[in-house]
């Protein structure tokens, strides 16, 4: 359970009601579980910290490879980036939350991001550590979530004082959004999308972890079914405390709209400090995820930088020695999530579109890998430890299928009429994204850029300023930390 989710449930509640909340997160779930098998088996092969970005290179020919792990890598660590930023702004506002429910008022936009520029700064500190010195708090990370989360569920069973009819869950409908139903079923599935944003992270922490060719593969996989179990449970607790969507939506609109709908079904499950101490759950829950969001982000920082990918590379790979941690792309990514909370100082709706531009850049990056799975390596593929055998290019087939089809629909309107105000910008960002990398590619990295060293093409010659994996990484990351963000 994170801030994706959270996001997601305001989403779909106020899209299409709770009938298809809870359909869109079944659809949803089934799928990504396909993709999960799919990134799995190719991590099984090649356990990198590069993850969907080295996968790509070493799946296509090796005169493609260097572009197709340039393009690869830059959107999934956009969408890494943004979704830490997104953990960082979710922080942030149920802090807000909390504030307003007890009688305070809502804190102002800048204060807000204030706070989630506060925040990840105590996260880029904390991953500053020594890494024999994270576990710990990993683990610690862990066992709250999961008991929390379970803790969260029996509340809102246990306590909520008018419960929804089964019928009503299950099949009933809201329209907010002045499109047809139709097209309401088909946006409507973002709102899982959002959620599951991210469950490749596991692999971006390979290097790290001992037996990486199973370990690894087996935390993407765990993460995509733990979270579609614990999602059926939270989204069915929240539902079922709701008796009527409608009227909870038009009671929590407009001028009386709350920081937060959950918080909101908080109040009406359990009022008081019950509520209350939800909430706190919540918050406490959001800093450990983000805590683990930004760890990966600096390892798939970090593998870029060693290959060269970014301005400045030499720079950014440096390991500080006393930690053994990639301090400089951690400073990086502090700087990189402050500039995109600062975009809610100019647009109410803008951080709404970060978020989705965060699931855009992890759809696209495990697409390309995926894709080129059961294509260009479909004859040529070896499997590793970890393999779904003769089902294994059925599956990428879908999982590939899918992919594309909801990375369309991620560029859909949710508002009719669109105006200047409620349009989706995310093809206008990704857009501005993929112009500035192809700038920078056709001007200057294809001159030099190689992409990651292949296994099967160890003659290749490398820029001057690559540095081999082996060098700069650790072998003794505790597995825990590989599926700290289920």
């Amino acid at each position: 359970m994170d801030y994706n989710q959270l996001a997601s449930l305001t989403y779909s509640l106020t899209t299409g009601g709770s009938g298809v909340t809870f359909w869109s997160w079944i659809i949803g779930s089934v799928f990504t579980i396909l993709v999960g098998l799919s990134l799995a088996e190719i991590c099984s092969v090649y356990p990198s910290a590069g993850s969907v970005y080295h996968w790509a290179g070493q799946l296509t020919s090796a005169k493609h490879a260097p572009l197709a792990s340039f393009i690869c890598g830059w959107f999934n660590f956009i969408g890494n980036a943004a979704g830490d930023a997104a953990f960082s702004s979710g922080f942030a506002t149920m802090v807000n939350a909390a504030i307003v429910l007890n009688g305070g008022d809502s804190l102002s936009t800048g204060v807000q991001v204030a706070i989630g520029i506060g925040i990840t700064f105590i996260w880029a500190v904390q991953n500053a550590l020594r890494i024999d010195q994270q576990g710990w708090l990993n683990n610690l990370a862990a066992f709250f979530q999961i008991s929390s989360t379970i803790a969260i569920v029996i509340v809102l069973f246990v306590m909520a004082p008018q419960r929804a009819a089964a019928s009503d869950v299950f099949t009933s409908t809201y329209n907010g959004t002045g499109f047809p139903m139709g097209y309401v079923y088909c946006i409507s599935i973002l709102s899982t999308l959002f959620s599951f944003a991210g469950y490749e992270a596991g692999a971006h922490l390979a290097e790290e972890t001992r037996g990486a060719g199973r370990a690894a593969p087996k935390g993407i996989v765990g993460t995509c079914i733990c979270s579609a179990l614990v999602g059926i449970a939270y989204i069915l607790a929240l539902l079922f405390a709701i008796p009527n969507v409608e009227t909870f939506v038009n009671n929590n609109s407009g001028d009386n709209a709350p920081p937060s709908l959950v918080v909101a079904t908080y109040q009406i499950a359990a009022p008081g400090a019950a509520a209350m101490a939800l909430t706190i759950l919540l918050i406490i829950n959001l800093y450990f995820a983000g805590m683990s969001s930004i760890t990966v982000t600096t390892r798939i920082g970090f593998a870029m930088s060693r290959d060269g990918v970014f301005p400045l590379s030499k720079y950014l790979r440096w390991i500080y020695k006393r930690t053994q941690t990639p301090l400089a792309n951690i400073v990086l990514i502090f700087f990189v999530d402050s500039l995109l909370l600062l975009l809610q100082l100019a647009s109410a709706t803008a951080f709404t579109d970060i978020l989705s531009i965060a699931t855009f850049g992890f759809q696209v990056s495990y697409l390309m890998p995926i894709f080129l799975r059961c294509t260009v390596a479909r004859k040529t593929f070896v499997l590793g430890e970890f393999n779904l055998g003769r089902f294994g290019v059925p599956i990428a087939i879908i999982a590939s299928i899918w992919l594309t089809i909801t990375s369309i629909i991620m560029f859909f309107p949710a508002q009719y009429p669109v105006t200047k105000d409620n349009m989706n910008y995310t093809v206008v960002i990704a857009g501005g994204v993929l112009i500035l990398v192809a700038t920078y590619w056709f001007i200057s990295a294809r001159h030099w850029f190689v992409g990651p060293k292949r296994v099967d093409a160890d003659s290749t010659p490398l820029p001057p300023a690559y540095v081999e994996p082996e060098d700069n990484t650790t072998k003794d990351m505790s597995s825990e930390v590989a599926t700290s963000r289920v």
